[in-house]
């Protein structure tokens, strides 16, 4: 990480002893983001896959809660993990393998889209609309998980803070808090208006569906390829800027004990 990213890094620490409460302040720091930039950063990747896969707003609605549910879950075990361990369970592997991997699942899941059948055909038959839906539910939790462990500095300053209590309980509420502040996120209607705006499209064009699927399975898998060459980058180039930070670090070290105090 540069002087700049460190920087940051150090100032999200430090702004969560500004609260009474740690638990008020964690909260407080995902609502922030949530409504910020987690939620545009993943809007691209959501966007795309509602848009080739839903045709009404409730299912693009609940194929986001999905996603959420599982980001926030993931949040929660890896907080909990940097509790037990007392150190970022995330400073064990490069994040670049993070990346790398979430690349290829994603990658993986528009290639899914594109091969998909029956999700959004009006006519379609009760066992393939119900066998498509499950099939979004999966796809949309890989998405969650995998969204969930890429490079974020908030959620390191968390995951440190957490890894600094040396408790499984104490480091998992304070993820999943984290996690819930980032829920709270206009993302959910977004995904519902990205699958109420596919079926007017499908319904004004519906010689051309086959071709709106295919062309949301190329992003999504553009998406997978751009996050693999990213990872590839970090793990055989300089460290990345987004790496976690290490918590063995004595000015890393100091704020965490500093906001104990």
């Amino acid at each position: 990480m540069n002087e700049a990213g460190s920087y940051e890094f150090l100032t999200h620490l430090s702004l969560l002893k500004n609260f009474e409460s740690i638990y008020g302040g964690v909260l407080v720091m995902g609502f922030f983001y949530g409504l910020t930039l987690c939620s545009f950063s993943c809007l691209p990747l959501i966007g795309s896959y509602v848009f080739g896969t839903q045709d009404k707003f409730e299912g693009g609605f609940f194929a986001t809660v999905v996603f959420i549910i599982f980001k926030v879950s993931t949040y929660g075990v890896i907080g909990a993990l940097s509790g037990l361990a007392g150190s970022v369970v995330l400073e064990t592997v490069k994040p670049g393998w993070f990346l790398c991997i979430g690349g290829l699942l994603i990658m993986l899941v528009g290639i899914a889209v594109w091969r998909r059948r029956g999700s959004c055909r009006p006519h379609g038959n009760l066992q393939d609309k119900t066998k498509s839906k499950w099939q979004t539910y999966r796809h949309m939790a890989t998405m969650g998980v995998v969204t969930s462990l890429m490079p974020c500095l908030p959620l390191s300053a968390v995951l440190l803070y957490a890894a600094s209590t040396k408790s499984m309980v104490t480091g998992g509420v304070l993820a999943l808090l984290f996690g819930l502040g980032t829920s709270a996120s206009p993302i959910y209607y977004i995904g519902g208006a990205a699958g109420w705006f596919s079926g007017k499209i499908r319904k004004a064009i519906p010689q051309h569906q086959s071709l709106l699927q295919r062309l949301s399975s190329v992003i999504v898998i553009l998406m997978g390829v751009k996050l693999f060459l990213l990872g590839s980058t970090s793990l055989t180039g300089a460290p990345s800027e987004a790496s976690v930070p290490n918590s063995s670090s004595p000015q890393v070290e100091t704020t965490v004990t500093d906001s104990l105090l």
